[in-house]
């Protein structure tokens, strides 16, 4: 089975030169003909703020032709808390989960491909302390206990920047006392991958014997005064292949997929254009 995982596109009509990006990609599927197509969330510019751009993005990939699942992300239904009492700038915003369920279906789902178990996870319920995210949990233990073989897990967020014992909140990471429960259940399955995007920086960390996948965004990069660079600051999108008991990533950047600088774009995100004058135009990527 051959799995093209997309994340971060960043979609609304407004946002023309992330849209032309989208395009390149969107041609590069129709000629890749991929068994299946999986967004890892903020597929919107910022339909959590704006339920308009939800909708224009889900207008924008209706006629895709292959196979799709999505996952939310920040951008998309609001943020969680990064620590228990540590206020959140943008925060998940239940209404806004509902109206994503109607558009791109369920937040959370689990498909088999041969041999393969992959469990898609709404990473913006971590830390919520909400009914989604007891629901959530309770789902999983369901899945978990349905079916045994290699497992691999989709995300908006990575779980951690260098191994589960990390401790520092962080808004890029899920937060500590949820992500120690989900490895918790996690532990006695055959675990092989963890897949997240949310970054916008490609990166692949082995740990006790599980592959940490990060996928780049297709719409942008941001600077470095702006973000610590872990992976590489790139574009592109990653093909997963599933084979027996086996998986391989492998990344892409389709030609014509522009790598944009944030800052070169202030009309995007409010705050944008302070975040330039101080940081200067040229910031590096």
């Amino acid at each position: 089975m051959r799995i093209v995982v997309i994340s971060d596109i960043h979609l609304a009509l407004r946002a023309s030169s992330l849209l032309e990006n989208w395009r390149v990609v969107a041609r590069w599927i129709a000629e890749a003909h991929p068994d299946l197509v999986v967004r890892l969330g903020d597929i919107s510019l910022d339909g959590a703020s704006n339920p308009a751009e939800l909708r224009e993005a889900a207008n924008i990939l209706a006629d895709l032709g292959v196979p799709i699942r999505f996952l939310p992300g920040n951008h998309d239904i609001g943020d969680n808390p990064i620590a228990p009492d540590v206020p959140t700038e943008h925060l998940l915003d239940l209404a806004r989960l509902e109206e994503y369920r109607v558009l791109f279906g369920l937040d959370r789902w689990s498909l088999n491909a041969g041999a393969w178990r992959m469990i898609g996870l709404d990473a913006q319920l971590f830390g919520t302390a909400t009914a989604e995210e007891k629901a959530q949990f309770d789902w999983l233990g369901n899945e978990l206990r349905s079916g045994a073989g290699p497992l691999g897990l989709m995300l908006h967020k990575p779980l951690f920047r260098n191994g589960p014992e990390d401790r520092e909140p962080h808004v890029r990471y899920v937060t500590e006392a949820p992500r120690r429960r989900l490895l918790a259940m996690l532990g006695c399955h055959e675990l092989r991958f963890v897949l997240s995007g949310h970054a916008h920086q490609s990166r692949r960390l082995l740990r006790d014997g599980v592959e940490h996948r990060w996928a780049p965004s297709t719409a942008f990069c941001l600077p470095d005064g702006m973000q610590e660079r872990i992976g590489d600051k790139e574009v592109g999108i990653l093909t997963l292949t599933l084979s027996g008991n086996n998986h391989c990533f492998a990344m892409t950047r389709p030609e014509g997929l522009l790598r944009h600088n944030i800052l070169d774009h202030p009309q995007l995100y409010p705050g944008i254009t302070t975040l330039r004058v101080r940081l200067g135009v040229e910031a590096a990527l």
